[in-house]
């Protein structure tokens, strides 16, 4: 489970690594990482492995046509961004959005999940260099031996790389989504999540405790773990997340294809 940041001080991304088994997830680790770390750490996992991952994986339709006219999916515009700086394209969002209405626009998958700000916010919180970062990383990442939801997954790939929203989860989940990181309650609000998330995930954390004074002190650890959860519940059943739809031929709406999926386990409950 990863709390990405795309900050230029790469110092707020953390990863939160643990085993899935028949009893339940048995975290190993949950630490600050820099992004180059994190990239080397996915790049030699080991599978069968899933990796929940907190940044957009891609930008709204509109932008897209408006940076790539040509592009036609995702990995287009992860390759568009690694051959790019920061400050040229945050010039082109910023060119973009002088022609917008604000808000600013969300991609389709967004609209689902009034909680979440569009990719191309860029104040309080700045969402624009998190998903810079994130093409980044994908793209160095390679579809060679990744499945990336709801692309169509390469031969004999062996790691998953899952968009997740540990906010958009806790909501799923019946947990507080909201004030947990800087409101006024957010220690409590941190507890009840504690508490609550391996009962009402339905994945038993077994040492949930070794962990908790790190959550409870850091929102970033807290939403890496139930980024892990996320990422154990998508191993367990991938049918209690909501898919996109595809059309009468089987096929993916293009926009789709373009704009990636927020996976968020919203049907879980009723698969119980």
């Amino acid at each position: 489970g990863v709390d990405f940041s795309g900050a230029q001080t790469d110092k707020n991304t953390w990863l939160a690594q643990g085993l899935l088994e028949a009893g339940g997830l048995t975290l190993r680790s949950c630490r600050p990482v820099c992004r180059a770390e994190l990239t080397e750490i996915l790049a030699n996992l080991a599978g069968p492995a899933v990796a929940a991952l907190d940044f957009p994986f891609s930008v709204p339709l509109g932008f897209a046509r408006y940076w790539q006219p040509e592009a036609a999916s995702m990995p287009q515009l992860w390759a568009a961004a690694s051959s790019m700086q920061f400050p040229e394209f945050m010039s082109l969002r910023d060119a973009f959005i002088d022609q917008w209405e604000k808000p600013e626009p969300k991609r389709h998958c967004d609209t689902y999940h009034p909680e979440s700000f569009s990719c191309l916010h860029k104040v309080n919180p700045n969402m624009v260099p998190m998903t810079f970062q994130g093409m980044r990383l994908l793209h160095h990442l390679g579809l060679t031996n990744y499945a990336v939801p709801p692309l169509e997954a390469p031969p004999g790939a062996s790691t998953t790389l899952l968009e997740a929203m540990p906010g958009a989860a806790l909501k799923a989940l019946g947990l507080p989504y909201k004030g947990y990181k800087n409101g006024a309650r957010n220690a409590q609000l941190r507890r009840e999540i504690l508490d609550g998330l391996s009962l009402r995930s339905s994945v038993p954390i077994e040492n949930l405790e070794e962990f908790r004074e790190q959550c409870l002190d850091s929102h970033d650890c807290l939403d890496a773990v139930v980024a892990a959860v996320v990422a154990a519940l998508w191993v367990r059943n991938p049918a209690v997340f909501r898919h996109p739809l595809k059309g009468a031929d089987g096929q993916l709406d293009p926009t789709t294809l373009i704009e990636g999926w927020l996976y968020a386990p919203v049907l879980l409950r009723e698969a119980f």
